[in-house]
């Protein structure tokens, strides 16, 4: 069909334009056509999301809208990205100097030089000659080749080549002969580096595993990667509260989410949520933790709209039931009844974990000993432990082994 003229005047924006060409068709219709979701298309036409290119030539093609909604997305997209991104890097800088405060008052006390030399500098990998989006495949084929093995034998098993990894796409990065490259390059850059933070967390090393994180999320401002950022942000938050900074965890995941607003994916708005209700049941705080935990369950229907990001991917209901216990066994120490609810959701972590996730099942068995020593099942919280402690033995996770050692500690 031929597309109408968009409504005259400057009024016109992608969410009005799109209301008006749908016209008639349901929602249901035009997901079809468009193979998207229903509830994506109404987001975007209540302006709750922000339309991407692929998004919208999709629904422009299924509209016959001849490129009115594409020009408009494209025109919403820069002008968003114009009035947001002095506020987002302003908000940014401030979290991130709070994060360094933290760094250097709480961790870097314990790091030593080797500690300190292993994260600074880009290394001496080969800068790749090649360029263009074949070589762009290969490396983000390669991370997720090293997520995949990080999932089934742990972060020693993928840590040097990891870190290896990680420094290749950075001296790419520094050889780029051209903005739109190093945009691109640094997106790969904050992905690579987020693992690399993550990994070295995992094998007991935090004061490194911060500045992996600080210069991941200084990668993803660059490549204009709002929901990367925030993300990572999380991350930073979840290693305050294991080492029992809870406030301070608190107040950086509220950073990250009103950064969030509604631009960043749902996916990473759902973890974030579901890791401040983590913060909240820390302090015993539980109407706000179970407001979170609703939140981030509501979002997370949401989360699989095929944009989903890779370094989110492992977001699903398995993990978020784990986060719903994880939260559960600290309010239950005040409210028992809420031990139950816990115990239900960890048994249906338990029934639907990813048999690939090996690594991450320790914490999941972790937490179900912890419920269930809190409801006073010591046995069956004693053989959840002495799993979780296998697991992570076998793994190499010392984050892990750590709390499964503690779990173990409290049956005796």
């Amino acid at each position: 069909m031929e597309a109408a003229m968009p409504e005259s005047g400057s009024r016109a924006t992608f969410a009005t334009e799109l209301r008006r060409l749908r016209g008639e068709l349901t929602l249901r219709q035009l997901a079809h056509r468009a193979s998207c979701s229903k509830s994506h298309i109404n987001d975007l036409e209540h302006e709750r999301r922000s339309p991407t290119l692929p998004i919208a030539r999709g629904l422009d093609k299924a509209l016959g809208a001849d490129g009115t909604l594409v020009a408009l997305a494209e025109a919403q997209r820069r002008m968003s990205e114009e009035i947001a991104q002095t506020a987002a890097d302003t908000a940014v800088d401030g979290l991130l100097r709070e994060w360094d405060d933290v760094w250097r008052r709480d961790f870097l006390k314990s790091a030593g030089a080797a500690g300190a030399a292993l994260v600074t500098g880009v290394g001496s990998g080969a800068v790749p000659s090649a360029g263009g989006r074949d070589l762009m495949d290969a490396h983000i084929a390669l991370r997720a080749a090293h997520g995949r093995l990080d999932n089934l034998c742990g972060a020693s098993a993928v840590y040097g080549p990891a870190v290896d990894h990680h420094r290749q796409i950075l001296a790419w990065h520094a050889a780029a002969s051209s903005t739109a490259e190093r945009q691109q390059i640094a997106a790969l850059a904050a992905d690579t580096g987020g693992f690399v933070g993550f990994l070295t967390y995992d094998l007991g090393m935090a004061e490194n595993a911060v500045a992996h994180y600080n210069g991941a999320a200084a990668y993803a401002r660059q490549a204009g990667d709002l929901s990367s950022c925030i993300n990572l942000i999380g991350q930073m938050s979840r290693i305050l509260t294991d080492q029992g900074h809870y406030r301070r965890a608190l107040a950086l995941a509220d950073g990250a989410l009103h950064l969030a607003g509604t631009r960043a994916h749902p996916a990473v708005r759902s973890w974030l949520h579901a890791v401040r209700a983590h913060h909240h049941a820390c302090l015993s705080d539980a109407g706000p933790s179970q407001q979170d935990l609703s939140t981030a369950w509501k979002l997370l229907d949401r989360a699989d709209d095929g944009e989903k990001p890779p370094y989110i991917g492992y977001l699903g209901p398995a993990e978020m039931h784990k986060w719903t216990g994880h939260a559960m066994v600290r309010l239950g120490h005040k409210t028992p009844s809420l031990l139950r609810t816990g115990r239900i959701a960890l048994e249906e972590a338990r029934a639907t974990w990813p048999a690939t996730h090996v690594r991450g099942s320790a914490e999941m068995l972790t937490a179900s000993a912890r419920i269930h020593a809190a409801s006073g099942d010591h046995d069956i919280a004693a053989d959840f432990a002495s799993h979780a402690v296998t697991v992570a033995t076998q793994t190499g996770s010392a984050r892990n082994l750590r709390a499964a050692l503690d779990a173990v500690g409290r049956q005796r």
